[in-house]
């Protein structure tokens, strides 16, 4: 990942030389800033790693971030800023009407554009090679993406989704976004000096989209998660979780790891492991992350009990700590990404990391995925008897996932 990511990302010609006069030194990295604006959840997680990984490359890094900061504690041989000062992404849901809903969009959109008014003035004092920006797709990123360019900076963008998510309303957190948000996400990246993608096949889609010329646009690996082995609460183990949400202590667990929306296909998920309890009763299905507004969780909590699955589904609905990550892919006999549509998953390099077997969708980039390293089957994409046979497979010979 960082050395593909710091070849792409060359110094400009003659900084070395200014660098090293104002250190009083020999000929440094490039400089490189990262901003993440928010502080919690797996952009930060990844923009960390990244940061680690391309300091260890010889680049000088600063992680710009928000106050939130959820890794603020641990080790790391990079500079920190944190000018944002935002919201917590992931709050319980709440019963604020939508005019209610309205009003906040719009204060967090004023305090989000006051905060790119920071963060450019801040850059401006780094004085970065570059400045590698990533999930930008509001309005008031346009905004502070317009002053970046008018200071002089060069920009690169990592795109972890080709396809923008949905920003507000019912169908925020999945693929369905509206024409402002693609005219807005296709402005920015026309603003970019690099464009930074995981996968061959991310590429091909991108520059179908968006039209960059080729030559801005390269490819990098994701990376390992190896990151969450360190951050893992040594108090909870995976029989330690077992008992905290009720699973009997021998039971197989099929593990749904991530945000709950809807082009993860969890209704597919629930009717292909009505098949697979048929077969392996006992199996328990347990989903962990946190409901985007896409999502129904009742309608899917009775889709579940319909299936006669009610004692053999687990839902733990609810932003996962970094510290218990680990604890909850120990608890996986399989993964399951059973996806209608994606550019690639961190939680499927999370899988891949801890060794856990992986079933998932022929989409996107998640085949390169499997062929990177990740250990597990695919199956087509809307397919529930694939689907259930694929999991009824591994949990019976998980050496199959391997083979």
């Amino acid at each position: 990942m960082a050395g593909a990511a710091r070849r792409a990302l060359p110094r400009r010609a003659g900084a070395a030389r200014a660098s090293a006069a104002r250190r009083g030194g020999g000929a440094t990295g490039v400089r490189i800033a990262v901003v993440e604006p928010v502080g919690k959840g797996g952009l930060i997680h990844y923009a960390f790693q990244l940061c680690r990984a391309l300091a260890a490359e010889g680049a000088e890094v600063t992680l710009v971030t928000g106050r939130d900061f959820e890794l603020e504690k641990l080790p790391r041989p990079f500079e920190l800023r944190q000018p944002f000062a935002l919201w917590d992404p992931k709050p319980e849901r709440d019963a604020a009407g939508p005019r209610a809903r309205r009003l906040r969009r719009w204060v967090r959109g004023a305090r989000y554009l006051a905060a790119w008014v920071r963060i450019a003035r801040a850059l401006r004092r780094l004085r970065a090679d570059w400045v590698l920006l990533s999930d930008l797709r509001f309005a008031a990123d346009l905004a502070g993406v317009a002053l970046l360019v008018a200071s002089g900076q060069r920009l690169a963008d990592v795109c972890h989704n080709v396809e923008p998510l949905a920003l507000a309303g019912r169908a925020a957190g999945g693929f369905r976004s509206g024409r402002a948000t693609r005219a807005i996400q296709t402005a920015i990246y026309r603003r970019m000096d690099r464009v930074l993608v995981h996968y061959e096949s991310n590429r091909a889609r991108f520059l179908s989209r968006y039209r960059l010329p080729p030559e801005r646009v390269s490819t990098i690996p994701h990376g390992d998660e190896s990151l969450f082995a360190e951050l893992a609460d040594p108090r909870l183990d995976a029989a330690a979780l077992r008992v905290r949400i009720g699973l009997p202590a021998a039971a197989p667990v099929v593990l749904l790891l991530g945000s709950l929306s809807g082009y993860k296909g969890v209704d597919l998920l629930l009717e292909a492991f009505a098949r697979v309890a048929a077969r392996r009763p006992d199996a328990r299905l347990v989903l962990a992350g946190f409901p985007t507004p896409d999502f129904d969780l009742d309608e899917h909590r009775r889709r579940a009990t319909g299936l006669g699955l009610a004692e053999r589904v687990t839902w733990a609905a609810g932003y996962v700590p970094a510290t218990e990550v680990a604890a909850w892919l120990r608890l996986a006999a399989v993964a399951v990404f059973p996806y209608r549509e994606v550019s690639q998953s961190g939680a499927l390099a999370l899988a891949a990391t801890f060794a856990v077997p992986v079933v998932a969708s022929r989409v996107g980039a998640l085949p390169e995925m499997l062929e990177e390293g990740a250990a597990g089957l695919l199956v087509a994409p809307g397919e529930i008897g694939p689907l259930a046979d694929a999991i009824l497979a591994l949990l019976d010979d998980p050496a199959r996932a391997a083979a």
